[in-house]
């Protein structure tokens, strides 16, 4: 005789079957815990290289609206300028005078000036000469949002902002991107890094004269290879070596993100990754990423 088996029984077995034991749920999640461990590293590894690499990008494309910028006007942008007020043609340095008519010789001093600022002096520092020389005159629209329209084509008022007839931007600015962090109306241009609030530094050689800091805090022009001032620290310039000065990129310009922390660091000579790393005196420097690196300084 066939013996029945019981549906009741078959449905608590095959319900026993269906779920769980806690044992087996622990071990899931720690198996679970364990991938994730492994692998949020590596996502975070990754975006942080992503976004290094968008900065470097970007630092390429500013290399080539400069090379734009030269094939126009035959010379880099200079990375200091003073402009006196409008109407004060006699307070111009022939330093700046200079630096103003290898760009545009027909310059007219006398009606030129001011900028933003009309009635005041302005020293753009390297990183507002990068904006103004790559993207031209400044302007802000009704809401406030900053905006670059390049230069005019008569050479003798370059500045003005009258007229469609106009010369760049050399480089696609993103508004969004613009700061001012001195409130000068001089715009200076950060990367694309997430919370960066430093901008970009834009350092020329102009032959053989870099930016620096001078005792009062003002931006000026001085001799790395020589002259009254060569005792003082290079500040931000990265050079090869140190005796005798020799800087990367010493016939060009140098163009410094401060990275993730905000900080350029004291510059001077660069020290190999691992150096640079160890070294409390120079972690600033450590994720700064530059045109001559390829990258982070120390990766």
């Amino acid at each position: 005789m066939r013996r029945r088996i019981s549906t009741n029984s078959v449905s608590v077995r095959e319900s026993a079957r269906g779920g769980f034991s806690l044992i087996e749920l622990l071990v899931a999640i720690v198996i679970i815990a364990i991938l994730m461990a492994l692998i949020l590293p590596a996502i975070a590894g990754a975006r942080s290289r992503a976004q290094v690499a968008q900065v470097t990008s970007d630092i390429t494309q500013l290399d080539n609206a400069i090379a734009k910028f030269k094939s126009v006007y035959n010379v880099e942008p200079p990375s200091s300028l003073y402009i006196p007020p409008v109407g004060d043609a006699s307070k111009w340095p022939a330093a700046d005078r200079s630096k103003v008519r290898a760009i545009w010789p027909q310059f007219n001093f006398d009606t030129n000036g001011g900028l933003a600022n009309g009635t005041k002096d302005l020293h753009l520092n390297g990183a507002e000469c990068l904006v103004f020389f790559l993207g031209g005159v400044e302007q802000f629209s009704s809401d406030g949002t900053p905006m670059v329209i390049g230069f005019s084509k008569d050479p003798r008022s370059p500045w003005q902002t009258a007229g469609t007839n106009r010369e760049g931007p050399f480089f696609e600015f993103a508004n969004e991107r613009f700061t001012d962090l001195d409130g000068d109306k001089l715009l200076e241009y950060i990367d694309a890094l997430p919370g960066q609030t430093t901008p970009y530094l834009y350092l020329s050689s102009q032959g053989r004269n870099y930016l620096r800091k001078n005792d009062t805090g003002k931006l000026d022009d001085y001799d790395v290879f020589g002259g009254a001032n060569n005792d003082k620290d290079l500040k931000f310039v990265y050079l090869k070596t140190s005796e005798p000065p020799q800087a990367h990129r010493a016939n060009g310009y140098q163009i410094i993100s401060p990275g993730r922390d905000g900080l350029y660091g004291a510059g001077g000579v660069f020290k190999d990754s691992e150096t640079l790393k160890n070294d409390a005196n120079r972690q600033a420097e450590v994720d700064n990423i530059t045109n001559f690196s390829g990258g982070q300084l120390a990766p």
